[in-house]
């Protein structure tokens, strides 16, 4: 007990204050109060003379502190020390050494050779080979001969009297085992100093070569890598072979610009930062990478632990992002624009119309109205463009199937690319069908075919292909965030001048063009864009100078069959009414145009600037209202909250909605919802009064 409080006392002996706290506490101090405690009551008792106190106490002591050298750490090695099977050979080698020592003890002891410590070699062979055990059992084992051999008179240490016998006895048998257990003790602990430091290195080692993130170690100084893990093998493509030919310098690009010096060298201890480069990987593609380094010594030498983090695939996301924020932005503006645009040109239309109606054949002021309207219509067309783009057109979807759509445009596409240009379509049999509005993919794939054109000024080859595709989670991510499913592909491919990277980066945007002044408005792909984006579709570039250009679009499939085209409407036997219709508009042009439109086509007109107006003027009109005509977006009352109420009251009026926008009650994310009448800005006069037709002669 007092060993193993005082000293954190181990029995086995393997550690050498283990051995001191045997030798010192239990050897010598506990032996030495044993002696004195056992005297002292003999003393007492008058068992002894007082003359003989000393001789007495030292034989009683001596013979304890050698029980204690000798016996105890047998027992305490051999007890608490699980045996092993022992190899035959290593059981051939102690059994050798005990005849060894047994046979030389005995010489010793038998011809009184004065050479007795002869023995300590041997002894200590046993120390070291055997450990603590060893050492214990060959102590025991001479210290046993010593004492026999003493005892009858045989021996170096029989001198005048036994207790300088026994002194010189207990002197040579305290050095052998101190001796013995202090070289065994020192050699196990460095054995297992060794064994754990191995263990160690192969743990570190471990976690170096086992680590997912590419980890190198290289010189502060040179910069040569010296070790590198299978993570950095695998990211850059080189074999470690290669690496450690290699310095820091040669995974940097030839185009990188300098970097500061202390960033390239390392310095003290510890964490010395981080920071991002660009490396070029053995193929030659270039990567970013974030470096956290850590200074370190390696064989000697001041190095660092770098440990890279690839971050390309998240700068390319952050990238989309951002190029996805702002054709948001600029999708929102040029939105906005083109809803304000649409009031305008609804009136510029229905006003130059009325006039042409107004004018003679021959009148010269006539060809000045129809430059009007064509002006008009080149704006509306780019605002068709613009909401597509934004994504704010209205659509009528349907399930259809791509392949026989293109099989139906192959000869308007044959005339519009020209007789230079071959074309070509692989059109998938089996390809599933998609809800989309037939008409904005026709203008997508007729976009697509002049684009396609004008980049083979001199012919080639224009491919147009369709095809099942399933898009998951190992779908590349430097092309976008794709919605793992089922998709139908359309691809058109051109051999033309294709584009670098600069211009693969801005061609979806708008009013974007590298064609000639007065060739291109930009407004081309940046629709395709669009109405793909709006069709919950995804569309990608391939392109290389030289090397032609690719497009790809993904469509999401859908489980129902495709529909077949719808008729064709025929057109109301007359434009004419005698009906009563309420006008219900907040643009003042707009408002005036549909009642001059509307007047002239025969029906009763009642206008409206809001909804409270408009709720006025039907409470105090007793006739019947026919049809109630309403702008959808007007302040202090929407036109669904209008016609809501109306409806409410009046059952048998029909309602025919005006709008330019399509983010509103009626029109959800550009899709007209089911049995709604509606009439997109802008309009011509004639338009709407068929639309005003269909509406009231209509079930």
């Amino acid at each position: 007990m007092l060993l193993q409080r005082v000293a954190r006392f181990r029995p086995s002996l393997d550690r050498l204050q283990d051995v001191l706290a045997l030798v010192l506490l239990a050897g010598i101090l506990s032996t030495a109060v044993s002696a004195t405690v056992g005297v002292t009551s003999l003393l007492l008792s008058g068992s002894t003379p007082s003359t003989s106190v000393g001789r007495l106490w030292f034989v009683w002591w001596s013979g304890d502190a050698m029980g204690t050298l000798i016996v105890a750490p047998v027992f305490l090695t051999w007890l608490t020390t699980p045996r092993l099977r022992e190899p035959l050979a290593r059981a051939a080698e102690a059994l050798t050494l005990l005849v060894i020592l047994v046979a030389l003890t005995s010489v010793l002891f038998l011809t009184r050779i004065s050479y007795v410590y002869a023995v300590f070699p041997f002894a200590i062979w046993a120390a070291l080979r055997f450990g603590p055990r060893g050492a214990a059992t060959a102590t025991l084992l001479v210290s046993s001969l010593a004492v026999w051999y003493t005892l009858n008179g045989l021996g170096p240490f029989v001198a005048s009297t036994p207790t300088h016998n026994l002194a010189l006895l207990q002197s040579f048998i305290g050095l052998l085992a101190v001796t013995t257990l202090v070289i065994a003790a020192l050699l196990t602990e460095r054995t297992a100093a060794e064994q754990a430091l191995t263990e160690s290195e192969a743990h570190y080692r471990l976690l170096f070569e086992r680590n997912p993130n590419p980890l190198c170690v290289y010189d502060a100084e040179t910069l040569a890598f010296l070790a590198v893990n299978e993570a950095a093998v695998r990211l850059y493509g080189y074999s470690r072979a290669e690496f450690l030919e290699m310095t820091l310098k040669d995974l940097r690009p030839p185009d990188d610009g300098p970097r500061p010096q202390s960033q390239s060298t390392i310095s003290g201890e510890g964490l010395v930062g981080a920071g991002e480069w660009r490396h070029r990987k053995k193929d030659g593609t270039a990567i970013v990478v974030e470096i956290t380094r850590h200074a370190l010594t390696f064989a000697g030498r001041p190095a660092a632990l770098a440990m890279a983090h690839d971050l390309t695939q998240r700068r390319s996301l952050e990238s989309q992002l951002l190029q996805s924020q702002k054709m948001e932005a600029v999708g929102q503006l040029a939105g906005g624009i083109a809803h304000d645009f649409n009031n305008l040109l609804t009136a510029i239309f229905g006003s130059s119309d009325l006039l042409l109606e107004d004018l003679s054949v021959d009148d010269q002021r006539r060809s000045d109205v129809e430059d009007i309207k064509q002006a008009a219509q080149r704006a509306a067309a780019l605002t068709r463009q613009l909401l597509a783009f934004s994504r704010q057109q209205v659509l009528a979807p349907q399930v259809l199937d791509l392949s026989a759509l293109i099989a139906d445009l192959e000869k308007m596409l044959r005339r519009v690319i020209g007789e230079d240009v071959e074309f070509r379509t692989v059109l998938a049999p089996d390809l599933g069908a998609v809800r989309a509005d037939p008409g904005q993919l026709e203008q997508v794939i007729v976009n697509l075919a002049v684009n396609a054109r004008d980049a083979m000024p001199y012919g080639g080859k224009l491919t147009v292909e369709t095809a099942n595709v399933d898009l998951d989670e190992a779908y590349p991510q430097e092309r976008g965030l794709v919605v793992p499913g089922r998709y139908a592909m359309l691809a058109v491919t051109d051999t033309g001048i294709g584009m670098d990277a600069h211009v693969k980066a801005h061609i979806f945007e708008p009013f974007f063009t590298t064609k000639e002044k007065g060739k291109g408005t930009g407004l081309g792909l940046a629709t395709v864009y669009g109405i793909v984006k709006q069709s919950d579709g995804y569309i990608w570039v391939y392109s290389e100078p030289g090397r032609g250009t690719s497009f790809k679009i993904y469509l999401p499939r859908v489980e129902a069959v495709a529909e077949p085209p719808a008729p064709k409407a025929m057109p109301p036997a007359s434009l004419r009414g005698s009906e009563t219709v309420l006008v219900v508009e907040d643009e003042a042009a707009v408002r005036n145009l549909v009642r001059r439109v509307l007047e002239a086509h025969g029906y009763s007109v009642l206008v409206a600037a809001d909804g409270p107006e408009a709720l006025r003027l039907i409470e105090s009109h007793h006739e019947p209202i026919h049809l109630l005509v309403t702008d959808v977006v007007m302040p202090k009352m929407s036109g669904r909250q209008l016609a809501e109420r109306v409806v409410s009251t009046r059952r048998e009026t029909k309602v025919l909605y005006l709008s330019g926008y399509t983010d509103d009650a009626i029109v959800h994310h550009g899709v007209l919802a089911p049995g709604i009448a509606f009439l997109q800005k802008p309009f011509t006069p004639r338009a709407l009064a068929r639309k005003l037709r269909e509406v009231l002669d209509g079930g």
